[in-house]
């Protein structure tokens, strides 16, 4: 039988009373008996989500700075395999890792180990010699010229390196089809080694700088 979605009512009621929960000190109960509690309506909302398919699994936890008040871990982690979810699942957070390499980067900046507007060659090799793509030749190959000068930390933070994302461009998309090189969703680490767009610190856009 289908899962029925709870509404997003029964889901304030629930992450309430989990709220509630915490703030009274009461333990967490275990997955198998806690299915009138508050936690067990949280668990409901989630399962009902793989369930349904919306998602393959996931894995939920909420806590305070003294201790775990959820965890609910449902569905599967490997589609072909079948494999099930479980706590330690590794996943792969986007963009979401560019808030953790700023900070990194900064407290970096802060022990003396990086600067903010030095040139970074260091980081990565690709960096120290950047070629901004100025088009294609009439055989379709790509026009590269040297960029007008070195990208530092300050612009890879702010997204002003001249970097971009190729699904984002048109001639990114051209210049990785005329040269072979992996497309970004591969998480390859060449997919990355790509051109700029346009000289470092003349613009913003939203691209591989934190990558």
């Amino acid at each position: 039988m289908a899962s029925e979605h709870p509404s997003r009512r029964e889901v304030l009621k629930a992450t309430t009373a989990l709220s509630a929960t915490a703030s009274l000190g009461v333990a967490r109960g275990r997955a198998q008996d806690r299915s009138a509690t508050p936690l067990g309506r949280i668990d409901a909302v989630l399962r009902a989500a793989t369930d349904a398919k919306d998602v393959p699994g996931l894995v939920a936890m909420a806590a305070t700075d003294k201790d775990v008040l959820y965890e609910g871990v449902f569905g599967t982690r490997d589609l072909a395999k079948g494999e099930a979810m479980t706590r330690d699942s590794v996943f792969r957070i986007a963009s979401m890792t560019k808030a953790v390499t700023s900070t990194a980067a900064m407290q970096l900046v802060e022990q003396g180990r990086l600067k903010l507007e030095e040139p970074v060659p260091n980081i990565d090799a690709a960096l120290g010699a950047p070629q901004v793509l100025e088009g294609f030749d009439a055989s379709g190959a790509p026009k590269l010229r040297p960029a007008k000068r070195p990208i530092t930390l300050r612009h890879l933070l702010t997204h002003t390196a001249g970097f971009c994302y190729e699904v984002w461009d048109a001639e990114m998309v051209r210049y990785v089809k005329a040269t072979g090189m992996p497309s970004t969703p591969t998480g390859k680490l060449a997919s990355i080694r790509m051109p700029l767009v346009f000289d470092p610190g003349e613009r913003w856009e939203y691209g591989v700088n934190l990558d």
